[in-house]
């Protein structure tokens, strides 16, 4: 009876171990694009206006880097967001309901948004195939790369609202759920 009963009680922490572990994973991986997009864009277009400055005339790849980098940027940033607890939030309702309600309410966001998430992301394949064709016209680099960062990204909230899912029904107060903490900030 013990075997079983400590078998039963060491799954959740299983599930929240791994939960924990891939939210610990979609951060360093959203930390190294954002970083990588912000040198890259940088070097660049530091690269563009030192040739242009000393030769009349520019590289012509670098104004094109933006254009794919950006994306990748500002999805990462998106997904760190929502890793942190930094989106904006209407809190009015959660005054009013208890633990077990506020539980309930949360439970079913999480739920909607990796639905809405995964679809996007689903969606977004068909967009990738229809306009992912076009190319820069220096670098010859398709548009399918830019493209590429918002399924990434959609996959990412999406992951990231089923980390949250598991977080939320092991935790004791479900407000304390990807709540923002100033002090980590600084």
């Amino acid at each position: 009876m013990n075997a079983a009963h400590s078998t039963v009680a060491a799954r959740p922490e299983g599930v929240a171990a791994l939960a924990g572990w891939i939210d610990r994973l979609l951060v360093v991986l959203s930390v190294a694009v954002a970083i990588t997009s912000l040198v890259a864009m940088f070097g660049s277009l530091m690269a563009e206006v030192i040739v242009r400055y000393a030769t009349n005339q520019g590289l012509g790849w670098p104004t094109e880097m933006p254009n794919i980098l950006f994306p990748w940027l500002v999805m990462s940033g998106v997904v760190l967001a929502a890793q942190r607890g930094q989106h904006i939030a209407v809190t009015a309702i959660n005054g009013f309901l208890g633990r077990t309600g506020n539980r309930v309410l949360l439970l079913g966001q999480q739920v909607l948004i990796a639905a809405t998430f995964f679809y996007l992301a689903w969606i977004g394949l068909d967009v990738v195939a229809i306009t992912g064709g076009e190319e820069f016209p220096v670098t010859g680099i398709t548009a399918r790369w830019a493209y590429m960062a918002l399924i990434a990204g959609f996959v990412g909230l999406g992951i990231t609202a089923l980390t949250t899912l598991v977080h939320l029904s092991l935790a004791a107060d479900p407000l304390g759920v990807r709540t923002h903490h100033v002090e980590e900030d600084v």
